[in-house]
C-alpha cells in the first residue's frame, strides 16, 4: 500500500466531493429539464436534497481543515 500525507488524502477526498456534487446537480438538472410542466413535488424535493449535499459536503471539507487541538497547525 501506497503511503500518503494527509494533505494528498484531503486533496482526494476534496475532488471526490466536488465530483459527487457535480453529479449531483447534473442529475437534478436533468430531471427538471424533463419537466413538461411545473416541477412535481419529487423534482422540488431532489433539488432540495441536492443542495442539503452540497452544503454536508463544504461543511465536511472545513471541519476537516480545523486543527485537532487549540494551536495546533495541520
Amino acid at each position: 500500500m501506497i503511503q500518503r500525507s494527509g494533505n494528498e488524502d484531503l486533496r482526494e477526498v476534496e475532488n471526490k466531493a466536488e465530483e459527487l456534487v457535480a453529479l449531483t446537480f447534473e442529475v437534478c438538472e436533468k430531471r427538471l429539464a424533463s419537466a413538461l410542466k411545473a416541477p412535481t413535488m419529487p423534482q422540488i424535493a431532489l433539488s432540495a436534497a441536492a443542495m442539503s449535499v452540497q452544503q454536508s459536503v463544504e461543511t465536511f471539507l472545513a471541519v476537516t481543515h480545523i486543527p485537532d487541538q487549540p494551536g495546533a497547525e495541520k
